[in-house]
């Protein structure tokens, strides 16, 4: 399923009469829920026949890489010689598309034996806007977890609670308790989803295990001493979470202003500390929070969806999560998979065309643009740009490009990474890092939203922010967050508690109704618009003259 405002109605537009992936449209309305009994089970990689009032279909089910069950479907139509590839929801990490070159189905459209005429891409990052993020691998998210989790004593009064429980979680959580050899708690729904996992791999039903920590997925309303969440991010700026996500240490920090609420049996105190609970474990040098974030993404990046593209080389893409916002902010076919696709002739910018007119040139001629929200480097460029223009506001010609070159895209690849920060954060460069996040540069951003920072934040509301969350439509599937434990309340990070921008170009910590202010003094000030007020002077020239000669 994808996110709300998504445009796509499921029609497979080269086959008519089929629909893929569309639930609450023309493909399965209630009219024809008697008939869901008739449905059969079909396995992957075995290929069946459906007839449409057409013609014949081949259809063959492709296991893919989002969640326990999901399917990219492969339609060939042999009558009129079409095939189209619908991928449904999927993560594209490197591993997997290398993995698709074994397929005996997709072998040949890999190779160029044969091509396909469209492919219908889950394409959830364009909701987020540019410059598009890149997400890390999703073992490197959890490898970083599990470095974190080593951090925290092993005690009876606290416990863990994984608060995402949708589907595709179960990566996460098995391998933890494997590590940990942790006890999973959840309700009787959720023990039998991770049961069924195990057992469709081939494996024995995994006991319910009685290691020493204890893991919960969805149970917030236990009364335990302390719950640690931990919740999943993609979205997460570096300074930011060297800053706010990180262990204290206690000689950096005034520690009269620390309230102790709690001390375990075992000697474990837990405080508060500025407006955050903490862990200080029994002869403990750094307090340990007790909010974790996991960055763990079940769909593509940009990055990741132009290089699944590139294997096919099919003749056209046809995005399956768009918006009327996303296309007038340059979303088509042509600008953002163009150069993956054989052909020039995209039915989705025709149809968007006719629905919402055409993107403005400026923005259809910029060439697509990236972040790599890891990187420092690109993160102290955020920090710069917002020191400039909020202590010392002046006008500016265009827009602040992240464009990059390849070589420099890939040197950001191997910039700092979340698992080398949490494991090596008491060596020097990265202890720079993170006092560089506490020096006078950052202080002024955190200052400027100090007022924004202190507002009432509604924990119930499903706005995304920018500390993004993977979101999707099935994310009712997530338990209710806003009780976590008998004394420890969800707390959202810096992050979460601003808004997200109009255009997601910064830092999420930054005074933007300043920006705001700055970008309408340049939409007004008509010495910017360059382009524009040349041809205009040039047009009323040569009127001028055209009149003077005819006088």
């Amino acid at each position: 399923m994808a996110p709300s405002g998504n445009t796509f109605d499921g029609e497979i537009r080269e086959i008519p009469g089929i629909y893929v992936d569309s639930f609450s449209y023309k493909a399965l309305d209630s009219r024809y829920s008697e008939k869901l009994r008739y449905l059969i089970v079909k396995q992957y990689n075995e290929p069946f026949e459906v007839q449409t009032f057409r013609s014949p279909v081949k259809v063959t089910m492709l296991e893919s890489y989002h969640c326990p069950g999901s399917s990219m479907f492969l339609f060939e139509c042999a009558t009129s010689g079409v095939s189209c590839l619908a991928t449904g929801d999927i993560r594209a990490e490197k591993w997997w598309v290398s993995s698709l070159v074994k397929n005996r189905f997709l072998f040949p459209y890999i190779t160029g034996l044969k091509q396909l005429d469209q492919i219908y891409l889950d394409t959830t990052f364009s909701y987020r806007r540019e410059p598009y993020i890149t997400i890390m691998p999703n073992s490197e998210g959890i490898m970083a977890l599990i470095e974190f989790l080593k951090l925290y004593p092993v005690d009876r009064e606290i416990e863990f609670s994984f608060l995402d429980a949708v589907s595709g979680s179960e990566e996460i959580w098995l391998q933890v308790l494997d590590h940990f050899n942790g006890t999973l708690d959840a309700d009787s729904s959720i023990l039998e989803r991770v049961r069924l996992l195990n057992t469709n791999k081939g494996q024995q039903p995994t006991p319910k295990l009685t290691g020493p920590m204890t893991f919960n997925v969805g149970n917030l309303y236990k009364d335990v001493p302390l719950m640690i969440t931990i919740k999943h991010c993609i979205d997460f700026n570096i300074v930011d979470y060297a800053g706010f996500c990180l262990p204290k240490r206690l000689c950096d920090i005034d520690t009269s202003s620390l309230t102790l609420l709690r001390v375990s049996s075992s000697g474990h105190q837990i405080y508060s500390y500025d407006d955050k609970t903490w862990l200080l474990p029994l002869d403990g040098k750094e307090l340990l929070p007790t909010n974790l974030l996991v960055m763990f993404s079940r769909h593509s990046s940009y990055q990741e969806s132009i290089e699944f593209v590139r294997l096919f080389k099919p003749k056209s893409v046809f995005p399956c999560v768009s918006t009327k916002e996303s296309w007038l902010g340059g979303f088509t076919v042509g600008r953002v998979f163009g150069q993956v696709c054989s052909s020039s002739e995209h039915l989705f910018d025709v149809e968007n065309f006719r629905k919402f007119g055409q993107p403005p040139r400026i923005l259809l001629e910029r060439p697509v643009s990236t972040i790599n929200r890891w990187s420092f480097e690109q993160c102290a460029e955020e920090v710069s740009f917002v020191k400039n223009f909020i202590t010392e506001p002046k006008a500016f010609k265009g827009q602040m490009q992240w464009s990059q070159s390849k070589p420099e895209q890939e040197l950001c690849t191997q910039d700092l990474k979340l698992q080398s920060i949490i494991a090596g954060r008491g060596e020097e460069k990265y202890k720079q890092v993170i006092d560089y996040h506490k020096s006078k540069d950052l202080n002024l951003i955190v200052s400027a939203v100090h007022e924004r920072y202190n507002c009432k934040v509604d924990l119930d509301t499903d706005t995304e922010s920018a500390c993004s969350t993977d979101y999707d439509s099935d994310s009712s599937a997530t338990t209710n967050n806003s009780v976590v434990a008998s004394s420890c309340v969800f707390e959202k990070s810096f992050s979460e508690n601003q808004a997200m921008p109009e255009c997601n170009f910064l830092s999420p910590g930054l005074n933007h109704r300043k920006i705001s202010q700055i970008s309408n003094t340049i939409r007004s000030d008509r010495r910017s618009w360059n382009s524009f007020s040349l041809r205009s002077v040039t047009k009323k020239k040569r009127k001028e003259k055209h009149v003077n000669r005819v006088s």
